[in-house]
Parts: C-alpha cells; structure tokens; sequence
C-alpha cells in the first residue's frame, strides 16, 4: 500500500513536472513569438527610413546640392566666438520632384541650421493655403550662404519657408519680391510666432536692399542692449542696459530711410507683401 501511495506520489510530482514544463513552454513560445513580432516591425520601420536616407543621401550629395528652382531671402542669427552676434542674410531654394510626401535639406556651403521640423510645418501650411496636395511629392530645399556658417535659430525661418512653398505649388514662385525679408516661426494653423535677434536680422535685411521687413506681432518693438561704460581711475566697467528699440527708427538712426517694418500675425496675412 505504501509502496502505491509512493508511486502514486511519484506519478503526480512528473504530472506537475510536465504540465509546468508545458506552461513554461507556451510561455516561451509566446514570448518569442512576440519578439518575432517585434523585430518584423522593427525590420520594416528601419527599412523604410534607410530607403528615407538613402534617398535623403544622394541629394545631400554635392553633385545634387547645387540651388535650383524658386528662392526667397531669409535671415538668421550668427554668433561668434566672443559671444556677440550679427545678422545674416541666407537664400533658401525649393524645388518639388515626383516622391512620397518627404522633406529633404541641403546646404551650400556647409551650413549649421536646424530646419527640419520648420520645414515640414511650413510644408503642411503650404499645402493647405495653396489647395495643393503634395503627399505625391517629395520637396528639396538648399539653404545657400557665401561662405560656411553656424545659425543658432533655424525655426526663424518657418515664416518665410511657408510663403516660398505656397507660392512655388500655386506656380508663382518666380515672381516673388526680392527687397520683402521676414523672420518668424510657423505654427501648423498658419499663425507667425515670436523670434530673436531681431535687431540683428533688420539690419542685416536692410544692408541687402530690403526696402519692406515683416516681423511677427509685437516686435516692430523689441528689446536691446546697449554697452554702457564707467571709468573710475585705471578701471573700465563695462554694463549692458536693456532697453526699448523701435526698429524702424533705429534703422532710420543707421542710415536706412527707404526701410518699412511691418507686423504680421499669420503667413495669408504676409504672403501679400511677397507678391510681385
């Protein structure tokens, strides 16, 4: 009886054992189905942007990265190694060729400026105020410079990236004004945010000829700092005072009488003033 009881005992020990096993088995399986699962996805993900790149690739290609279809001027920020800053006057090219919707950035030369996520706002934007669907095509912007550079606000450029892709999809990109500058971010409902370095961007849109510079709401008035200097004996203190610039009449202070400065809120509002 002993010995059945310790056999029985037995038999329900492998019985626990197997169906253990069995459940640590499924379990596995699971598991490693679903890692399967997850690497065919990931697989595809990573397939899909190195076609992205691959493509992203030969454009940035110097061969391809030469300036070609419509152009507007825009204008960003530069700073130095002192810490000071300067205005500087870019072109930015866009041409639409048959794709799938993407966005694609060069620069010439070598150009430090994050325009990506600008870019592909604008590009939203751009669609919507000009009735054109551009998920059939790929855009290629080249931002050009005279030399290499380092801009430290891109998304300035939003503004005038939207404008440039609005009115190369309704067909009048050739015949947008050269002397209008704007600086401004673009948002997705087509509204125009606030920068910096406006001063800065001014003059340097005045010095190249531009007769009209559009600035987002609210900062035809912006805030400087101007360098103030105390000499007590052999010691020179140096203190920088904020204060309220108008931009116009310090462009006018400068030497630059023929400049407007002009407030928009939203690109259908600024888009007027590019038109020929």
């Amino acid at each position: 009886m002993e010995r059945r009881n310790v056999a029985l005992m037995v038999v329900l020990i492998i019985l626990c054992l197997s169906m253990s096993l069995n459940v640590l088995f499924y379990w596995w399986l699971q598991s490693l189905q679903y890692r399967v699962n997850a690497l065919s996805t990931e697989n595809l993900r990573l397939k899909e942007t190195l076609e992205i790149l691959q493509r992203n690739l030969e454009y940035h290609h110097p061969v391809n990265a030469s300036p070609a279809g419509t152009w507007i001027y825009i204008v960003g920020v530069v700073k130095l190694e002192n810490g000071s800053t300067y205005g500087e006057i870019l072109k930015i090219y866009a041409r639409f060729i048959e794709g799938s919707g993407n966005m694609f950035i060069a620069t010439s030369p070598r150009i430090g400026i994050e325009l990506q996520a600008s870019a592909e706002t604008a590009l939203i934007v751009a669609q919507k105020i000009s009735g054109v669907d551009a998920s059939n095509l790929d855009c290629m912007l080249t931002v050009v410079a005279d030399r290499q550079l380092d801009v430290i606000d891109g998304p300035s450029a939003g503004a005038a990236i939207a404008i440039l892709l609005t009115l190369t999809l309704q067909g009048e990109g050739e015949n947008i004004r050269r002397d209008v500058v704007i600086t401004g971010t673009i948002e997705s409902d087509g509204k125009i945010g606030k920068v910096g370095g406006i001063l800065e961007k001014a003059v340097a849109a005045a010095k190249n000829g531009a007769t009209k510079i559009l600035v987002p709401k609210g900062q035809a008035i912006t805030t400087a700092y101007r360098e103030e200097v105390t000499r007590i004996g052999p010691l020179k203190i140096i203190q920088y005072v904020q204060e309220k610039v108008n931009i116009q009449e310090y462009l006018e202070e400068q030497g630059y009488n023929n400049v407007v400065v002009v407030e928009v809120s939203n690109i259908l509002e600024a888009i007027q003033h590019f038109k020929a």
